[in-house]
């Protein structure tokens, strides 16, 4: 094919993805299966790979960056990124409205808009390309937090029509309640702001884009159009994610009687909302009604009051997420709350539940605020009977039955056995990982099929699967089905390392799993090791040895390494080379010819070592596209710098 067709193929998928994007994450209207579309993302991975003068950073695969940030750079608001004021009271929205209309006279309209429960940014496209994402901050500097916000898929790297010069905006960064629901398993957030406002900190752009965050738009800086209403309606045409619903109020009246009908309404939404926002629609009066020092004087929040209810609690059951932390639940007597009939309740913890006293058959004071699943407030004493009785922890997982571990500074209850159901999702994703057994066709909508399915409930199960088995899944052909069974059969001869890293043992990464693996000869030595010969290797502390010698009492685990060798696991010998013995390295920007992770491995194979930060003890740090600070740092401290070329021909040339 010439080159001009391969740009105009790889555009053109660009397009299709781009389009297929905003169906799914933006309508909620999916065109396509999850299957056709990582095929088509694949392609034009594949293709930007072989073409790389076709790269465009506007790609959609050019959202999730393969390097960490280093920091966060801070960069000044134009304008001023305001809060708002706020109140639980109709009696000041009245009060909010004689003061508009002290100033403007009666010829007006207001916006009412929910108000959503989540984290503030800017967001700043020039000429079309998206810029910059900024956090709110002081409101004159925020937090440069643009990689991360990039992840967020609703919103477009590229906007739809032509934009010429600036366009600033600002909405809100949240978990959706479903996508809340399913990662809280994993991350136990105390609720869903707080876990968008951590999710939007992390140094990890590819642990963002993992955790699925959302967006929605409610202001327009720049003026685009006359009214608030017009400027949304414009950034829709635009494939902008804008608030789903908004409304036009003629008057205060208008403005009281869409606050109480949005009470309700409020909980079809697919996010946490915790009151309305009211606006004054017309932009060019907003600029004569003006700004306090911390809020601007033509817009105000109403924020409802958390509701409350008391029911009885009739039993607790235990549930096993996905990393195997057990979580106590209320099955509460049945009580409508906020929208719906609420039957149960988590108790996170069995501290939490020692805080509370709580009992079986206790009256509890239950609330729903700005969190997706109610929370137990507190007992009521008064009702306490002798029919209260003490809430036991349980010993053995309730889906596996095995023996539940507790570790040292841990609240949680665990389940440690890799194959437990209630888990297999997760640890068949660690096993099969770049850095474990790397597998490369199974990723994470392959794993989900198979486990749809039933073609696989144990890790082994994965060395057992043959064509008829994968055929049985709708559209696999013979060519991806060979390539999975490639892919699994290449994995079978790894390293000791890459296999402890796929076992996922907890606080077990990368670096320990390549110390272990070089202070034991096989992995039977590692099994039987006694705390001291664990604790002493670098970078091991007394926690983290704890939990290695508790993964190999578990007899379950014991099992699953004997069966995965059984079914052809054998280790290569790992020879370090010495070419780099003694010398230190640390990177900086994008490379040419190595990801972070290769150029790591590539260090650590020819005996130098790695760091990510830069110390008076550093020998190199080699220099890509986009350094970030730690050049200045490398330069202070008198490090020798050096470009990827420059590393490579000391490698040839020693």
């Amino acid at each position: 094919m010439k080159e001009d067709g391969i740009k105009e193929t790889i555009e053109s998928l660009r397009k299709e993805i781009e389009r297929y994007d905003y169906h799914y994450y933006v309508l909620n209207q999916p065109l396509i299966d999850d299957y056709e579309y990582d095929k088509l993302y694949h392609k034009l991975l594949e293709l930007e790979k072989k073409y790389p003068q076709f790269y465009s950073p506007t790609s959609p695969t050019q959202r999730v960056s393969e390097r960490n940030i280093e920091n966060f750079e801070k960069f000044e608001h134009k304008p001023k990124m305001f809060s708002l004021d706020n109140t639980y009271s109709d009696g000041d929205i009245l009060d909010f409205d004689k003061r508009i209309k002290n100033i403007i006279g009666n010829d007006f309209s207001y916006v009412v808009e929910p108000k959503i429960d989540g984290v503030a940014v800017s967001i700043i496209y020039r000429d079309g390309i998206f810029f910059k994402g900024l956090t709110r901050g002081d409101g004159i500097f925020g937090d440069d937090v643009s990689e991360n916000i990039k992840t967020i898929r609703e919103l477009p790297l590229k906007l739809e029509k032509k934009f010429d010069g600036e366009l600033i905006i600002r909405g809100e960064v949240f978990f959706t309640k479903e996508r809340f629901t399913k990662i809280q398993e994993m991350y136990s957030f105390s609720n869903a702001r707080n876990g968008a406002a951590g999710t939007l900190k992390l140094l990890s752009p590819k642990e963002v884009s993992k955790r699925g965050l959302s967006i929605r738009i409610h202001t327009v800086v720049t003026e685009v159009e006359k009214t608030h209403s017009d400027s949304l309606e414009h950034l829709k045409d635009l494939k902008i994610p804008v608030i789903e619903k908004y409304y036009l109020a003629k008057n205060i009246k208008d403005v009281l009687d869409v606050k109480e009908r949005f009470k309700n309404e409020r909980y079809s939404l697919p996010y946490e909302t915790d009151g309305i926002v009211i606006k004054v629609n017309q932009l060019e009066l907003r600029e004569r009604i003006g700004y306090t020092s911390k809020s601007p004087r033509w817009a105000f929040a109403f924020k409802y009051e958390p509701e409350r209810a008391v029911t009885k609690l009739l039993s607790v059951s235990f549930q096993v997420g996905r990393t195997g932390v057990v979580t106590p639940v209320a099955n509460l007597e049945p009580v409508f709350l906020s929208g719906s009939t609420v039957k149960r309740s988590t108790l996170h913890n069995f501290d939490e539940i020692e805080r509370l006293d709580l009992m079986l058959n206790d009256y509890v004071l239950i609330e729903k605020s700005g969190e997706i699943i109610p929370k137990v407030v507190k007992v009521i004493k008064e009702k306490r009977n002798q029919d209260c009785k003490r809430i036991e922890k349980p010993k053995e997982c309730p889906s596996c039955g095995q023996k539940l571990v507790q570790y040292e500074g841990e609240v949680a209850l665990r389940c440690i056995n890799k194959n437990c159901p209630a888990q297999i999702e997760l640890s068949l994703l660690h096993f099969c990982s770049k850095s474990g057994m790397n597998i490369e066709n199974l990723g994470e909508m392959m794993v989900k099929k198979l486990l749809e399915y039933q073609l696989v409930k144990t890790i082994p199960d994965i060395y057992r699967l043959n064509y008829e088995k994968l055929f049985k899944i709708p559209r696999i052909k013979e060519k991806s089905a060979k390539n999975i069974l490639d892919s699994i059969e290449k994995s079978k001869r790894t390293t000791l390392k890459r296999f402890i890293y796929s076992l996922g043992i907890k606080n077990v990464g990368e670096f320990l799993s390549e110390r272990l693996s070089e202070n034991f000869k096989s992995i039977e030595d590692l099994i039987n090791a006694d705390f001291e010969s664990i604790r002493k290797i670098e970078g091991v502390g007394d926690e983290t040895a704890k939990n290695i010698v508790l993964f190999f009492k578990n007899e379950e685990n014991l099992n699953l390494i004997r069966e995965l060798k059984n079914l052809g696991i054998t280790f290569e010998k790992t020879v370090k080379a010495n070419i780099l013995e003694g010398k230190s390295f640390v990177v900086t920007g994008s490379l040419k010819n190595f990801t972070r992770d290769r150029i790591k491995e590539f260090i650590l194979e020819n005996g130098g070592t790695f760091s990510e930060n830069i110390s008076k003890k550093t020998d190199y740090l080699i220099v890509g596209s986009e350094p970030g600070s730690k050049l200045e740092k490398a330069k202070k401290f008198g490090v020798k710098i050096i470009d990827e070329d420059e590393f490579l021909k000391m490698l040839r040339n020693r």
